[in-house]
């Protein structure tokens, strides 16, 4: 079985930028910066001989390049729910076209069962809580609700293999499909 799943990355020069935020949370498991991505559509366990019919099904996508700014921070489940949060995000403005990519995906694998649950809320992932995050994640979304790491063009996306090992996941490229 393979673990797999779909994401667009987040260019090497922005990744230093989304770094510097990571700190400052008591609890938090901050995402590493060269894993930073913004994922598209989880697969999860998938066995190794669909892979080559998966891959085959990703090259069909055929949607057109676009930009997107990083923008303002954010939490799931939302603040002031009965849950306390669980991920810590970076905003992606606009959204249409991350939202016509991810179509695209699901047009060519069928529908998504976790997209049918929660809906598609495009995101960076910058931290998770394994447990009641501390009071300075609110200081630290008032601090950053206004931020803006700027733009970026968004010109492929991957299919990765992540392989689960004590020290984090290891995400690894099995295959990168080009925007028209």
């Amino acid at each position: 079985m393979l673990r797999l799943f779909i994401a667009a990355d987040l260019p090497a020069e922005l990744r230093p930028v989304v770094a510097r935020l990571c700190q400052g949370i008591g609890g938090a498991r901050w995402t590493r910066p060269e894993q930073l991505h913004i994922t598209l559509r989880f697969l999860g366990d998938t066995p190794e001989d669909q892979l080559d019919d998966l891959r085959a099904r990703l090259r069909q996508v055929r949607t057109p390049h676009f930009e997107l700014a990083l923008r303002g921070t954010g939490v799931f489940p939302p603040e002031g729910g009965r849950k306390p949060a669980r991920v810590l995000w970076l905003g992606l403005d606009p959204p249409e076209p991350l939202q016509a990519l991810k179509h695209a995906v699901d047009g060519v694998l069928g529908p998504d069962p976790e997209t049918a649950k929660r809906g598609f809320s495009p995101h960076l992932t910058l931290a998770r809580f394994p447990t009641r995050p501390s009071r300075d994640l609110d200081t630290f979304l008032d601090e950053h609700a206004g931020f803006d790491g700027g733009h970026f063009v968004v010109s492929d996306f991957h299919l990765y293999r992540s392989t689960l090992r004590p020290e984090g996941a290891l995400h690894e490229i099995v295959e990168s499909y080009q925007l028209t």
